[in-house]
């Protein structure tokens, strides 16, 4: 897993990459639903709630969450969330 943080005058960036097994392309438009399972098998624990989850909240505090990847090469959440001047993000590079 790799996480890298950015900067800019407006916003924080954070994405987040992984090698797993990645997300189906006709997954990725719907990864964010409630309930949304994308293992046809539901072989997998889970409810479907956690990416809508993450999504409300990110969207709550003025972001934006999404998601890039391919089947079998992994996969990569982009999370932008606004911030001020006047915050302090030093430790921003520690993450």
């Amino acid at each position: 897993m790799e996480i890298t943080t950015s900067a800019n005058n407006n916003n924080v960036n954070i994405s987040i990459k992984d090698t797993g097994i990645g997300i189906k392309g006709d997954d990725l438009e719907r990864i964010f639903e409630r309930f949304y399972r994308a293992d046809a098998s539901r072989s997998t624990e889970g409810t479907g709630l956690g990416l809508s989850i993450a999504k409300a909240i990110i969207e709550a505090h003025g972001g934006e969450i999404k998601a890039e990847g391919e089947f079998g090469k992994g996969s990569c959440f982009i999370i932008t969330l606004p911030f001020s001047s006047s915050m302090d993000l030093r430790g921003l590079q520690r993450l």
